[in-house]
């Protein structure tokens, strides 16, 4: 059976993509923040769940030690929205907006792409609509998924000699 890794499979989208894809045949590596939500999604048939804050250098970096010999595919679905007009979020905001939607989906993705490489896998970022279009009180939001995107474009082409699909998925508001 292929192996997947989902990040930010404690709820919403990721719950979903964890369900479907059990259901499909993989074996599914949920990576939550919590032990609670470890335990609640590995009771799913055909999941296991990982610790992951996909912002905690230590445990991205410990993460290939976590997963088994083989994966085939990793869907980088974790994120958050911080929502309010772009003159009022402080820094911080706006750091953790992009640390979570940018450069946590980037450094998971680079902790698992030797295995990756190992099996021609593929990887998925989930964006968003606003990852095309950016409206009023959501500039940080459209921000950090214009910046996926661009990045994943970048991913497409610089692994292509391996055979790496690079996905980009943009569902509505949900």
């Amino acid at each position: 059976m292929p192996t997947v890794l989902v990040t930010g499979a404690a709820r919403g989208i990721g719950t979903s993509i964890v369900s479907y894809l059990a259901a499909a045949g993989w074996d599914v590596i949920g990576g939550v923040r919590n032990a609670a939500d470890a335990e609640a999604l590995s009771a799913l048939p055909g999941v296991s769940a990982v610790t992951l804050d996909i912002t905690d250098d230590a445990q991205v970096a410990a993460l290939p030690g976590l997963l088994p010999g083989r994966l085939d595919a990793v869907v980088n679905n974790a994120g958050i929205a911080v929502s309010g007009p772009l003159e009022g979020l402080t820094p911080a905001e706006i750091r953790r907006q992009l640390d979570v939607n940018v450069v946590g989906q980037l450094a998971v993705t680079s902790a698992v792409l030797p295995l990756l490489r190992e099996s021609r896998g593929r990887i998925v970022f989930i964006s968003s609509v606003n990852g095309k279009l950016s409206a009023p009180m959501m500039g940080a939001y459209s921000a950090s998924k214009f910046a996926l995107e661009a990045a994943a474009d970048a991913l497409r082409l610089e692994l292509r000699p391996w055979g790496i699909a690079v996905s980009v998925v943009q569902p509505a508001q949900t």
